[in-house]
């Protein structure tokens, strides 16, 4: 059965800011670059760069996003399209299940000692990437929804548009071809929707109501809609000629062919597929929806371990951030952060970071908020990778609604996504590793996820001087992210509801409460399974595998020294994260 691809967005994507300033973060250390030496490691170089552009040309969404200069990695002559959507099994399916195939076996023509250090790393990183990719295609029942209320295509395409950027006058004409492309694409979308639906796969009615007020927000802002706003600020900063009426087509597009799809996908969901549910929604409850589940848990925490492992390990979190919570009960959070215009926190953030993490040169960035009528519920901020080709190039967006909420906590979401979070992650990557295209096809959402979440928690240390009010908040985090994380592999692995839910959270709240928010989590993870795994899972790992070097090194840990390991080690999933953490360890103890 053919697995839907989402529209990207989850590997490299960009925005040219329009508040751009640049920062310095220290110093510059020599790249740790791996000099490929022998004819083995020259051949893997040049398989890796194959794959890279092989897997890169097949959509041009992906090199878009994430490619200033295709054609200087071989990638011509793409069809300017947003894919295709088949229930099914193509032809095409079956040549990328081959391929994948293939190339593990190809790979085994390679023996690990005979590659360089980041060769090493990227062969297992492969083997665990075609691995995963492999079972998600012979899985018989696929239970991915083309739409959800955080991170299906309602939401993927609108980040598309909102956020592409326009280069060169190409680009202004290739926008307007996937626009228009759009309608063609949710039908397809919608009837891979019905054919699920056939086979008795449908969301509950709680899911299908978030869908509808999602693509409602949308399509209630018409003449001043977003995705017409960005191209004619765009437009109008170059001299170009015929440039209103491409505006004029825009603005016809997005009447006549965008906002239309998206009422049929309102219609779809509120004239056909409401009520049809006959299962609580959870994947437990599927036929193979177990199994379908645990793929989805090896992709969304980058680890080989099993459900039943993941869950052993979340349990035992929860009860230590617990345990140090109520320790720390009378602990009162009374002072302001002191912060509120985001380069400031940055700044601060980076000043603060020198003693506990790598320096790397200066890069260029912007933070923009996002026009409310396009943000998620659950989404507070994200981050916009810098192509491959062009490491300066970095965006934050806000979501607005969120900081009027909680103004100090603009700072710690600023940590996750520039600094020392997302934006400092990849930027040390790739300016100290390059060449290694292929690592940027891989997406681990654990590690990156993790590796965010625990500069997050750190970032606590930045803007709070009480140790006790510091730890207090970490434990508070965790505790969160972890509770969410632990209902999710619960839910949908073994089949629980909001009953058992209630009973759960009733191990740490008092029951009214407990009953009063056990709903909310109930929806939140029955629409978008997993969505909160690689954050709360893996802040976890990542934590951990801290704790046990400080404990394993004594007075000889240096948390510098070690967030370098983590870093240069790259994303990657986290068994062969912590073998990098280990012969550091056994090299330094």
């Amino acid at each position: 059965m053919r697995k839907l691809l989402l529209v990207i967005l989850s590997v490299l994507l960009l925005l040219t800011g329009t508040a751009c300033k640049k920062k310095e973060n220290g110093g510059k250390e020599d790249p740790v670059i791996d000099n490929i030496e022998t004819e083995v490691q020259k051949r893997f170089d040049e398989l890796q760069k194959q794959w890279f552009k092989e897997d890169m040309e097949s959509d041009y969404t992906n090199v878009h996003f994430s490619i200033v200069e295709p054609a200087k990695y071989g990638i011509k002559d793409l069809e300017v399209t947003l894919g295709n959507v088949s229930y099914e099994m193509t032809e095409e399916d079956q040549k990328n299940l081959d391929d994948l195939k293939a190339r593990v076996e190809k790979l085994k023509e390679f023996k690990l000692e005979d590659l360089t250090t980041d060769q090493q790393i990227m062969y297992e990183c492969m083997e665990y990437y075609f691995d995963l990719n492999i079972g998600f295609y012979e899985t018989e029942k696929d239970y991915t929804f083309a739409f959800t209320p955080n991170s299906g295509n309602n939401n993927n395409l609108i980040t598309l548009f909102t956020e592409f950027d326009f280069r060169n006058e190409q680009d202004f004409h290739d926008y307007i071809t996937l626009l228009k492309d759009t309608g063609r694409y949710i039908d397809e979308c919608i009837e891979y929707t019905r054919r699920q639906a056939a086979e008795g796969i449908v969301q509950p009615d709680s899911v299908i109501d978030s869908v509808i007020e999602q693509c409602e927000r949308f399509t209630g802002n018409v003449d001043d809609n977003e995705v017409i706003k960005v191209f004619t600020e765009a437009i109008n900063k170059v001299n170009m000629a015929g440039s209103q009426e491409l505006i004029d087509e825009v603005v016809a597009a997005t009447k006549d062919i965008l906002i239309p799809a998206y009422k049929r996908i309102i219609d779809l969901y509120d004239k056909e597929l409401r009520g049809k549910c006959t299962t609580s929604g959870v994947m437990a409850d599927y036929e193979g929806g177990k199994e379908l589940y645990s793929l989805l848990v090896r992709n969304k925490v980058s680890t080989d371990k099993s459900v039943a492992e993941i869950e052993n390990d979340v349990e035992a979190a929860l009860e230590g951030a617990y345990n140090r919570i109520i320790r720390n009960s009378r602990v009162s959070i009374t002072e302001g952060y002191g912060f509120s215009d985001p380069y400031d926190i940055f700044s601060h953030l980076m000043t603060s970071m020198a003693n506990d993490f790598p320096d790397i040169p200066k890069v260029d960035y912007s933070i923009d908020f996002l026009d409310k009528s396009v943000t998620s519920d659950n989404t507070s901020a994200y981050y916009l990778i810098a192509p491959i080709d062009d490491p300066n190039k970095n965006v934050v967006k806000v979501n607005p609604t969120f900081v009027e909420r909680d103004a100090d906590g603009l700072c710690i979401t600023l940590a996750h996504e520039g600094y020392p979070g997302h934006l400092y992650q990849h930027s040390y990557y790739s300016v100290n590793h390059p060449g290694n295209e292929y690592r940027y096809v891989m997406d681990f959402l654990g590690y990156a996820e993790g590796w965010a979440e625990y500069c997050e928690n750190h970032a606590y240390s930045y803007f709070l001087k009480n140790s006790k009010e510091i730890a207090y908040m970490q434990d508070n985090n965790m505790f969160s992210y972890l509770m969410y994380a632990y209902t999710d592999l619960k839910m949908h692995y073994d089949g629980w509801g909001i009953k058992e839910i209630e009973q759960f959270l009733s191990s740490y709240f008092v029951e009214s409460y407990a009953q009063q928010i056990a709903p909310d989590i109930f929806a939140t993870n029955l629409g978008d399974p997993g969505l909160f795994l690689p954050y709360g899972v893996g802040m976890m790992y990542m934590t951990n595998m801290m704790e046990d070097a400080k404990s394993a090194m004594g007075s000889k840990f240096d948390f510098k020294a070690y967030n370098k390991v983590i870093l240069d080690t790259g994303a990657a999933p986290f068994q062969i994260l912590q073998k990098q953490v280990q012969k550091y360890i056994d090299k330094n103890k």
